[in-house]
């Protein structure tokens, strides 16, 4: 009977090998998706120390630097925004002077351009124009973006406070909500008056 504790022990130590395996990679993957998202943020507190506007914003002027002409709603399908959200930040742009819009005779949306002062700014980031995000994901290869969203969805389908909304913004509004859209999280628990033993 001894072969058989050994192999229950075995199995044990597996079962213990394998939790701390299990462990230690969703500690990888909290420091990645942490890395991540400090990329992210650094990036948006870049551009606006650099050009006083968001993230999302010099992104808008790089899509018309691509486009020159775009609609609202093309804008809206390029960067995986609300419409509304694309024709909100191309209004504060224009009042920045940093785009112009015109009504072309034969139809009825505004298309938009950059002025020469948002040409400017979509000229100093080239590559990061879109984010530094969506710059890593261009470069992947189709088999690994593949993987990425699989991936991700299996992550975000396991999230118990998940908004789907939220797909539709853009990072830096999840990073910092605009004072005039309110934030929808779910109330705090009041802290107790006293520790308890």
């Amino acid at each position: 009977m001894p072969f058989k504790k050994f192999e229950a022990y075995e199995h044990n130590e597996d079962a213990a090998v394998s939790r701390a395996r299990h462990k230690e990679t969703i500690r990888g993957a909290l420091k990645l998706f942490r890395v991540l998202l400090d990329a992210v943020r650094r990036h948006a507190d870049w551009v606006e120390a650099r050009h006083g506007i968001g993230g999302a914003q010099l992104w808008v002027l790089w899509e018309l630097g691509q486009t020159p002409g775009m609609r609202a709603v093309d804008l809206a399908k390029n960067m995986a925004v609300h419409r509304q959200k694309a024709e909100a930040m191309l209004r504060e742009l224009l009042e920045k002077g940093l785009v112009r819009a015109e009504m072309p005779a034969d139809t009825q949306s505004l298309v938009h351009f950059l002025t020469s002062d948002g040409q400017r700014i979509a000229d100093t980031a080239p590559e990061h124009g879109q984010g530094v995000l969506k710059a890593a994901l261009e470069r992947l290869p189709d088999s690994a973006l593949e993987q990425v969203v699989v991936s991700m969805r299996a992550v975000t389908e396991s999230l118990p406070l998940r908004e789907d909304r939220a797909a539709l913004n853009p990072l830096a509004d999840i990073f910092r909500p605009s004072a005039d859209e309110p934030v929808s999280r779910p109330a705090a628990k009041p802290l107790p008056t006293k520790l308890e033993n």
